[in-house]
């Protein structure tokens, strides 16, 4: 190797250490004492080492601890040097040196014995391989070490090493910002992107609808149907309804679509104010007041509490806080894009003010879902409710609630009837009903809303797929494709009921009507002209073993897709340098929850119902383990991958006679913390009996629940690195990797 141009030539840097400190004479740095294995350091080395006689370690095992877990085969080999038959070795590794770095030590020790071949003690010298060779360099030397090129500078009469690559890089990095900077000056102004076809289309059809509306308005004056359908042309998105009677589970089905128990449920405890849901990038409620006011609650603040709060009757009596809607977004929610589901309030539970308030919501509801509950024939007050939707929309679909009550009938030890045949048969009732009460068929699609919401994270298991709720979602999967377009089209057709309604019933006369027939006809020449809304699917039938083609070339693709965003979620965190070499991670937390999500997302095809007994309590205490060989007894689930990953009980179920060093050279620690309580979280990191194995460990703080706040990763953790830092500082924590992430949807 050339060390410069004007110093001397070697061949490499281990030749000319051996020739200047190995075989010269010098005191030795380093003694071991066997059988005890007491050691002891020189002053010399200890100041080297930044420690002090009370932190130097005391034992051969606690000099091992210090060592890089990179470097412990080395230290097998100088254990197989001691009790083998060698008398003399030489290794480099990286010791942790008490200023919390690690630097390359290359150490020659001389092995004496006894009698009968056992080791007596040990000598040796430790010598700090970069700073020999700078003690005796000349500024502008350099020298190669780790694969990177160092050169020696004099700064402020102190000589010490550069990086030379990092400044050629800088400099390369320097000159590309340079030239994009130019370019950018002198290039010309873009074009505007195109509009988007379908967006240009809908434009015009908007256009026309709102003329049309206006017309009506003109006849219909003060018409509170028309002036909503007016309102909602300003809603890009198809709105469904999901409606139906008080205790129904319309709520529980709108819970089940956001993963968690966000909408009230006690319904009789809710105003006439509809809940508007959709899927999206940040997590916020907006909630809109009739004087034209806003208000947004966002993140963490955004709570079942708070929703029940602010639509309970006991805090807004009558609505008297004049609160006309809320519309929320959450991440990961289960609403296909360009569609989004209203919650409305239960048809019994609205007294008197029941049909106007009604008369309000649903003409602005593009569909309508009904959702009635199993073991239930349609009662008077749902034919009440329907005459209402009915005379609006007849885009209407059943939704058969809570068919996770059903059982089957059992008598002498075998089956009479089946809960899947007892399911069938309220369908048929329902349609049965329905044939009667207005002389068509609707389809009914039987859903379990607990079992989905319990399983919502579990998207493999039967569980999931026995609440069938995937189902009642996908029905609407053809109108995802210019959902604009269908949005208006389906309003087109409710206004041009109301107008015939009207007409049919000679509500106006003369000139009035004629004016308005003028509209019908206007309407009915947007439909004609633009291609129809889709049909939904006809004949739904429902099978607890048979999946029809449509469904199975779903479940084909939404696997397909579920699985490419979670390769993606694992290469982004096994391409962390802490777990990038070994690729074998220990999950650790205050609470084991934490650990199983994100588990669930690095082995995508593993979910919690994999563990004995469908859950995590039953194995509060056991340790968990994926991947091929466990390192000691526990319990073994199946692995997506070939990586290792070994979980943590929760820090009250673990055992305390867990040597952490020697786990944390083998499996790089990662320790899971909720984004939203981060100094909770922290508190519970400081009292964990693993928080020593950190001092000395490469090791990862994986913040999850990042999609409660409604701003990307940069911004999301303004607050925190700071946090971190000085909790860090205050308890002598190496420095930790980042990784953010929202426990089910990937930024």
């Amino acid at each position: 190797m050339k060390i410069s141009e004007k110093g001397i030539t070697m061949t490499n840097l281990q030749e000319w250490e051996r020739d200047n400190f190995i075989n010269a004479p010098h005191i030795h740095d380093i003694t071991v004492i066997f059988p005890s294995r007491e050691i002891y350091f020189s002053p010399c080395l200890l100041n080297i080492m930044r420690l002090d006689s009370g932190t130097c370690p005391k034992t051969l095992d606690q000099w091992y601890e210090l060592c890089h877990p990179q470097d412990h085969m080395k230290l097998s080999k100088l254990e197989a040097a001691i009790y083998g038959h060698e008398d003399e070795i030489t290794i480099t590794r990286k010791l942790y040196c008490g200023d919390g770095c690690y630097r390359n030590f290359r150490l020659h020790a001389n092995i004496q014995r006894n009698r009968n071949g056992k080791p007596h003690k040990l000598t040796g010298s430790e010598t700090l391989a970069v700073n020999a060779w700078l003690s005796s360099a000349k500024e502008g030397d350099r020298i190669e070490c780790s694969g990177k090129i160092l050169e020696a500078v004099r700064v402020q009469g102190i000589m010490t090493l550069r990086d030379v690559g990092l400044i050629h890089d800088m400099e390369e990095e320097n000159l590309r910002l340079r030239r994009e900077i130019q370019r950018r000056i002198f290039a010309q102004t873009p074009e505007l992107p195109a509009v988007p076809e379908d967006f240009s289309r809908a434009s015009i059809i908007r256009t026309r609808l709102e003329d049309c509306i206006n017309s009506a308005l003109n006849v219909l004056t003060g018409d509170n149907r028309l002036k909503a359908l007016r309102r909602s042309l300003n809603e890009t998105s198809i709105t469904v309804g999901i409606a139906g009677l008080t205790s129904s589970g319309k709520s529980s089905f709108m819970n089940a679509l956001l993963g968690e128990r966000l909408i009230p449920e006690q319904t009789r405890a809710t105003t006439n104010i509809p809940i508007i849901c959709r899927e999206g990038e940040s997590r916020v409620a907006k909630v809109h007041y009739q004087d034209g006011r806003t208000e947004q609650i966002r993140g963490a603040s955004l709570t079942g509490s708070f929703m029940k709060d602010i639509a309970s009757e006991s805090r807004n009596p009558g609505n008297r806080s004049g609160i006309s809607r809320i519309e929320i977004t959450i991440p990961g929610a289960m609403i296909p894009e360009g569609i989004c589901f209203a919650d409305t309030p239960g048809f019994d539970a609205l007294a008197g003010s029941g049909g106007a308030a009604l008369r309000n919501i649903l003409p602005e509801l593009d569909m309508i879902i009904y959702v009635t509950p199993v073991r239930a024939r349609l009662k008077g007050a749902d034919y009440d409710y329907l005459r209402v939707i009915t005379a609006m929309n007849d885009r209407l679909v059943f939704v058969l609630s809570q068919i996770d009550l059903e059982r089957d009938d059992m008598e002498a030890g075998r089956v009479v009837h089946s809960a899947h045949d007892k399911i069938l048969s309220d369908i048929e009732a329902i349609r049965q009903d329905m044939r009667k009460f207005c002389g068509r068929d609707f389809d009914v699609i039987p859903v379990s809303s607990k079992t989905a919401l319990e399983n919502f994270y579990a998207k493999k298991s039967q569980a999931w797929y026995d609440s069938n709720i995937e189902d009642a979602v996908s029905y609407f999967a053809p109108l995802k494709s210019g959902a604009y377009i269908h949005a208006l089209l389906l309003r087109a057709e409710r206004a041009l009921r109301i107008a015939d309604g009207v007409i049919s019933r000679r509500e106006v006369t003369g000139s009035s009507r004629w004016r308005l027939q003028d509209v019908a006809g206007r309407l009915r020449k947007i439909l004609d002209d633009t291609h129809s809304v889709p049909e939904m699917p006809s004949g739904y039938t429902f099978s607890d073993s048979v999946i029809t083609p449509r469904n199975q070339n779903r479940n084909i693709l939404s696997s397909l897709i579920a699985s490419m965003r979670e390769r993606e979620f694992r290469t982004r965190f096994f391409s962390l340098n802490a777990v990038a070499e070994k690729r074998k991670v220990v999950l650790l937390g205050a609470e084991r929850n934490q650990s199983m999500k994100l588990l669930s997302r690095l082995e995508h095809n593993m979910m919690m119902e994999s563990l004995p007994d469908g859950g995590i309590s039953a194995v509060a205490g056991e340790w968990l383990f994926t991947g091929n060989i466990p390192p000691f007894e526990c319990i073994v689930i199946p692995s997506a991958g070939n990586d290792s990953v070994l979980v943590a009980p929760s820090n009250v179920n673990i055992a305390q006679n867990v040597d952490w060093h020697k786990l944390f050279r083998e499996y790089v620690p990662v320790v899971s913390v909720d984004l939203a309580r981060v100094d909770s979280g922290l508190s519970d990191l400081v009292n964990s009996p693993y928080i020593t194995g950190l001092a000395l460990s490469e090791w990862v703080l994986a913040f999850g629940n990042a999609g409660m706040f409604d701003t990307r990763q940069i911004d999301l953790v303004s607050q925190v690195p700071k946090r971190v830092r000085e909790f860090v500082e205050l308890n002598g924590l190496k420095s930790p990797e980042w990784f953010i992430y929202e426990n089910y949807k990937i930024f």
